[in-house]
């Protein structure tokens, strides 16, 4: 009987209670389950929003190359020096037996073609290199990698900068004349001699050495010492490999100096290596214009 009156319209209350009851627990259910989704639905999704693309990578180091690899240069370009003599010491001889030359050694070695012929390989070697550290060791695109950039906008004027750069120096030449001959004027015995320098003076010795010096030595020391030191040291150096050519002429070294210090401050300030490769091109064909016109054609040189 009692479990009839629990279902009879008669207890209405009870009834209601038992609705509620499930209404409640339905409720509850619901509840649980969108609580369940949410917070699967949380579960899937971090609570701050993150970026859409991954984080760049980092920068590569401005230049990728570094002191040590300035060392393996020079390590590199006096082997390279050393080994090339030897070749050429024995092909000398070679020849020289097998022709019946009377030619000394030392004749040989101070002709001309001989000396543009061994510094344009080596000068290569120089270049091939640099070429493959730049592009091998550290995979840099090699143009970008040594600041070649496009032309500037005023190529022009660092031409002419070249220009008024070695009028100067023949200026101060002529205020301060070297009392010995020197090593390259030697070299200058011919006009065959003095076309083929000058075809070295301007189509190889521009490009390489301010590569060299200005491309690949530069960055570095700027990195590492600031400004200042990095055209200090590369005038230097610049000056150094003129040194055997310019043996006894201080004044000419010493002109060597300022002007490569010239070229290392075009550098830096420009962050190209295309302005003082246009000055150092601008440089040397004022020189050798200079020489062709007070020669005679270089009819009348004195080497």
């Amino acid at each position: 009987m009692d479990d009839l009156q629990l279902n009879s319209p008669e207890n209405p209350e009870k009834t209601a209670g038992t609705e509620g009851t499930a209404a409640t627990a339905g409720t509850e259910s619901a509840a649980g389950t969108e609580s369940a989704d949410a917070g699967s639905q949380l579960s899937l999704w971090p609570a701050e929003p993150q970026p859409l693309g991954s984080p760049a990578p980092p920068a590569a180091p401005d230049p990728p190359w570094s002191l040590a690899d300035l060392g393996a240069f020079v390590l590199f370009a006096a082997a390279s020096f050393l080994v090339a003599n030897m070749v050429a010491v024995a092909a000398f001889l070679a020849l020289r037996r097998g022709l019946a030359w009377k030619t000394t050694m030392e004749q040989a070695f101070l002709q001309t073609p001989f000396v543009v012929s061994m510094q344009t390989g080596w000068e290569l070697l120089w270049f091939g290199f640099i070429y493959l550290t730049v592009t091998i060791k550290y995979r840099q695109r090699f143009w970008e990698a040594v600041k070649w950039a496009g032309r500037p906008h005023a190529g022009g004027a660092y031409l002419l900068g070249g220009v008024a750069l070695a009028f100067l120096a023949q200026f101060l030449f002529y205020l301060f004349p070297s009392e010995k001959e020197l090593p390259i004027e030697k070299l200058f015995s011919s006009p065959g001699s003095a076309y083929l320098l000058a075809v070295f003076g301007i189509c190889v010795a521009p490009f390489v050495e301010e590569l060299v010096f200005r491309g690949y030595f530069y960055p570095v020391f700027e990195k590492l010492w600031g400004l200042l030191a990095a055209v200090v040291l590369t005038a230097l150096l610049f000056a150094a490999i003129h040194i055997p050519q310019l043996k006894g002429g201080w004044q000419e070294i010493a002109s060597i100096f300022v002007v490569g210090a010239v070229f290392s401050y075009c550098r830096g300030k420009t962050g190209s290596l295309v302005p003082p490769f246009l000055m150092h091109l601008g440089y040397n064909v004022s020189l050798f214009v200079s020489l062709y016109l007070s020669t005679d054609r270089f009819q009348s040189l004195r080497g």
